[in-house]
């Protein structure tokens, strides 16, 4: 007992309760770490949960601003019924930093950067390292107040041996953090929670986007001429939004052409159309959505209803049938998806 770290000068107070929120959060780093090690879709993975992870820091710096407002940025791609993002300042001025030190292989230039104020007490060794990384961020908040304190973390994590290269998933923190000398308890659970929550929720987006991938692969070999679908579907693991416009643009070819290869991705239950999902939403009430679907289709359903606008009638498969959960490459018990007998609109949003 005369071991245990002192919580008046550093980190939390070790109750139960935190003891156990500090094991849920590296436990939940460590399995997300192991599995985007081996992941063949780490490449993607990483470009989106970038997005997330600067939402996240945005929304730290008390910007009103979405995840779907950033994804819809990455993607170069404007949501209709989206409220339009300020204008007075850039938001995402940080953004191409981040993103370039997230992929820089020297490990200490990130730390070569940080104020000389910034140091850990002699008794730091005996605390746990996800306290140690949460409480440089701390330090650096108190000192540093752009958004690059709180894309901080992923760096602070790994130079604690919690993960092998910087997920950008996990970039956050606490306000308390920067408007307090010293957090209670209540503050710490809260970052220990979210920060197991952002783990957790990564992870299961990693394993959706594996499974979209594989549902590829199956869909171009069933193909006789799969044309530019192997393009199309190599496109929406880095782009989750894209409309006929975008994706002819980006793969030099007809508008038209382009909505055609929607249809055949659409067919295969690789890509969701966004006008579908706002109707069928305006039947139900609402969409009960697994939480590893892919990501720009979780957050479009916080819209209001009336924001959106639908063409046509609401198909008749939608409106009467009880549908499964919503996501790329859902599969139904028994019988074909109801979207993929849909009609198309002329422009629609599509969501992969």
């Amino acid at each position: 007992m005369e071991n245990r770290p002192s919580p008046i000068r550093y980190g939390p107070d070790y109750t139960p309760k935190m003891v156990t929120a500090i094991a849920a959060a590296t436990a939940a780093i460590a399995r997300l770490d192991a599995r985007i090690i081996v992941s063949p879709v780490a490449k993607a993975w990483s470009t989106r949960a970038a997005w997330s992870g600067y939402a996240r820091a945005l929304q730290l710096q008390s910007a009103e601003v979405e995840e779907i407002d950033v994804f819809s940025w990455g993607c170069d791609l404007k949501i209709p019924g989206r409220p339009p993002l300020p204008s007075h300042l850039d938001l995402f001025d940080r953004f191409a930093e981040w993103r370039a030190a997230l992929q820089d292989d020297d490990r200490l230039r990130w730390r070569d950067r940080l104020p000389t104020a910034i140091g850990d007490p002699a008794t730091a060794t005996e605390h746990a390292p996800l306290v140690r990384a949460l409480d440089t961020v701390r330090q650096l908040a108190r000192i540093d107040h752009s958004i690059m304190a709180w894309l901080s973390l992923p760096f602070a994590l790994r130079d604690r041996g919690l993960v092998a290269s910087p997920l950008p998933c996990l970039a956050g923190g606490a306000k308390a953090f920067r408007l307090k000398p010293r957090p209670n308890d209540d503050d710490w659970l809260a970052v220990l929670r979210a920060l197991e929550s952002a783990a957790t929720i990564a992870l299961q987006r990693l394993h959706s986007l594996e499974r979209h991938y594989r549902d590829a692969q199956r869909a171009i070999a069933a193909e006789y001429r799969p044309g530019a679908l192997p393009a199309l579907l190599a496109l929406i693991q880095y782009r989750p939004l894209l409309s006929p416009q975008s994706a002819a643009e980006l793969l030099c070819m007809s508008i038209a052409g382009a909505s055609k290869l929607f249809e055949r991705a659409a067919t295969a239950g690789l890509l969701v159309e966004m006008a579908l999902l706002q109707r069928l939403a305006a039947v139900r009430g609402r969409l009960s959505l697994c939480a590893d679907q892919a990501a720009a289709a979780k957050w479009w359903l916080s819209m209001p209803m009336a924001s959106v606008s639908a063409e046509g009638p609401m198909p008749k498969a939608l409106s009467t049938r009880r549908t499964s959960p919503l996501m790329p490459g859902c599969r139904h018990q028994g019988r074909a998806c109801p979207l993929r007998r849909a009609r198309m609109t002329s422009n629609p949003l599509i969501v992969a």
